[in-house]
């Protein structure tokens, strides 16, 4: 444990480094446009983007997610969580390399969609993004509160509101250039976090031997089933709503699009791979706290893993992870604002309350987008963390995807998915699954039981199924080569001399 006064201390440190970084960022690159606060100009480099797209996959939710699942389900846990986050970053490949061909002009991906269809249809995907982003920030706030606060003795809530604070101002000035440059760094922390921090536990209670034998002993009869990867109990519960849920995540994630915009087109599928492996070898690491757990504690409940865990270590370790720890909830925070900020400003703003806007104007509102979902996320925060548990809210967090994976995807390989195929598709999906979740919880309606991997498949089949059918009975014949800006002299890299030309 460390004290007050010390988590204090950790706090200051971190929100000065990250501002002053970001301080630095902008005016070194100057962040003074729309194109350069969305995506850095189009002119990133793979490496950066790379460790920032892996440092925002390997989000502060696996730091109390996977000890959780080890927890539920033992050692099967950790292919269970990290098999969805790995194919999430892999399924993106080729909806990127696509979007990339047919739309090489784009700010955000969601613009594609007045492209393909009309701003109908760009409403409703602007509505699902927007609450996907918006509920991503809220599980890493909820990280952040629950291991700092329960580590330090501080509020959690003062936590989450020094932590939301410290992002919207650094977001606020650099935009994405800020945000992937301090990625980096927390990027680097994350790889000091699985290498150092992890083997310091497991030798701080006995090394690997007494761990193993140690689990034996407190799981008793239980002991087969959680020492096996076969361990299948909890596929369900875990395994499949996690996979049909944050499993395609990614494919609807701003922040993932920010970065593929934001990369050189060539290096696209290079930094995606690299990002999934990278994804999947922090999540063994962090595997590793829950199997500590399942041998030091016979009472410690699968959600308090984490806390009680790391309490093991020396205090000057704490300390050190605390401050790693605030570096990788950071990179996931400070990700999705950024990818709020850009909606708000293009895809509200610009597309449908000023199409006139400046791109000065469109940058105010981007900026003041940014605290002001700070405040948002905040807030939800605050009402869910004594209401939900974090296994429920991070699985939860996937229902977007259930309802626009499908009609996206068709939209970009299928020229005769049409506008109100589309429409009708996403916001059926929504619609049933929004009244199946709040039956199965009890919240408001009374309805039929299903498990949560059962709604989600109900909602990717609809949205799919759906939309297809209505498209084939009333089709578009889209030209997929009208998309693209005519005349644009977009580079390999993603630059263009004419960036911000579809805005004019």
């Amino acid at each position: 444990m460390v004290d007050q006064l010390g988590g204090f201390g950790l706090l200051a440190f971190w929100a000065v480094v990250m501002i002053s970084i970001s301080y630095f960022i902008y005016r070194r690159q100057g962040v003074n446009t729309t194109s350069e606060f969305i995506t850095a100009g189009g002119r990133a480099q793979v490496g950066l983007a790379t460790a920032s797209f892996a440092v925002t996959w390997m989000w502060a939710g696996d730091v109390l997610g996977v000890p959780q699942y080890v927890g539920i389900t033992g050692v099967a846990g950790i292919w269970m969580y990290a098999a969805p986050a790995v194919l999430s970053s892999l399924v993106v490949i080729p909806f990127a390399l696509r979007m990339r061909k047919l739309f090489p002009q784009g700010l955000t991906y969601s613009e594609y969609f007045i492209k393909r269809f009309d701003k109908t249809a760009h409403l409703v995907v602007v509505f699902v993004v927007l609450y996907t982003m918006v509920l991503g920030g809220v599980i890493q706030l909820f990280v952040g509160g629950t291991v700092i606060g329960g580590l330090t003795g501080i509020d959690p809530n003062l936590v989450m509101a020094v932590l939301m604070g410290v992002i919207g101002v650094y977001i606020l000035l650099g935009g994405l250039w800020g945000s992937m440059t301090t990625d980096f760094i927390q990027f680097i922390s994350a790889l000091v976090l699985t290498l150092v921090f992890v083997p310091l536990l497991v030798f701080e209670v006995g090394g690997p031997g007494v761990v193993y034998d140690q689990m034996v002993q407190n799981l008793g009869s239980d002991a087969p089933a959680f020492l096996s990867l076969a361990n299948l109990d909890a596929i369900e519960g875990l395994f499949l709503p996690y996979a049909l849920g944050l499993g395609v995540w990614g494919v609807v994630s701003l922040a993932t699009w920010q970065r593929v915009f934001a990369v050189r087109r060539d290096k696209t599928s290079r930094f995606l791979t690299i990002g999934g492996i990278g994804v999947f070898t922090t999540i063994a690491m962090y595997g590793v706290i829950g199997l500590v757990g399942l041998a030091t504690f016979t009472d410690a409940a699968p959600g308090s893993l984490t806390t009680e865990v790391l309490g093991l270590m020396p205090e000057w370790a704490v300390i050190a992870f605390l401050l790693v720890a605030l570096m990788v909830l950071g990179s996931s925070v400070d990700s999705y604002l950024t990818a709020i900020a850009s909606l708000t400003a293009r895809d509200i703003y610009y597309r449908h309350l000023d199409t006139d806007a400046s791109d000065d104007r469109q940058l105010r509102v981007a900026r003041v987008a940014s605290v002001g979902f700070a405040v948002v996320m905040f807030v939800a925060t605050v009402l869910l963390l004594d209401s939900i548990s974090f296994t429920q809210l991070l699985l939860v967090g996937g229902i977007g995807a259930s309802a626009l994976v499908g009609p996206f995807a068709l939209s970009l390989f299928w020229r005769k998915m049409s506008s109100a195929g589309f429409v009708t598709g996403i916001v059926v999906s929504q619609l049933i699954t929004a009244f199946l979740l709040a039956a199965s919880y009890d919240v408001v309606v009374t309805g039929p039981d299903f498990m949560l991997w059962e709604i989600m498949a109900i909602g990717h089949l609809v949205s799919t199924g759906l939309g297809a059918a209505v498209s084939i009975a009333s089709p578009d014949e889209f030209e997929f080569e009208s998309i693209a800006q005519e005349g644009s002299s977009v580079a390999t890299d993603g630059g263009s001399s004419d960036r911000d030309g579809d805005a004019a």
